[in-house]
């Protein structure tokens, strides 16, 4: 086979289509079956490997391989007891500080002493500034030049 690419060689084929040239029958490398075994040598079946057990939990540390315990056929008790025992580690414990849910906030935090002030103090504020908005105008403030005939 050539070394060009996938898409250089469907480049290639195409514009060989569209002149009209009728494209070269590529190398195709043949098949090799594999070697089939003598018949003086046996045939070695493979040997069935037993399930773990609670037993092979209990020998678990954090640096064993954990698979066999996730393999097909493995009774549920033990995989559960196995990825306890893996996920117990403290490696597993450790938070990342990406996830929002890890505060709790069924506990109310405080006001302070100086927040509640400055908030009186905006409300008085803003409460003085309505009020005067809402007075009429006093009698010293009338210009002296309208007519006062009632």
């Amino acid at each position: 086979m050539t070394d060009e690419g996938f898409l250089r060689r469907w480049a290639r084929r195409k514009t060989e289509a569209r002149s009209g040239i009728e494209p070269l029958a590529e190398p195709v490398a043949p098949v090799v079956p594999p070697p089939l075994p003598a018949e003086a040598t046996p045939v070695a079946e493979p040997v069935p490997v037993p399930l773990p057990t609670m037993d092979d939990v209990a020998r678990l540390t954090s640096d064993s391989d954990f698979s066999a315990f996730v393999a097909r056929g493995v009774d549920a008790a033990v995989r559960r007891t196995a990825l306890k025992k893996l996920f117990a580690d403290p490696h597993f414990n450790a938070m990342d500080g990406l996830d929002v849910y890890i505060d709790d906030y069924t506990k109310p935090s405080p006001v302070s002493e100086a927040m509640l002030a400055s908030l009186e103090h905006a409300k008085n504020a803003l409460r003085r500034a309505v009020e005067t908005l809402d007075e009429p105008p006093a009698e010293e403030d009338v210009p002296e030049d309208t007519d006062k005939t009632t």
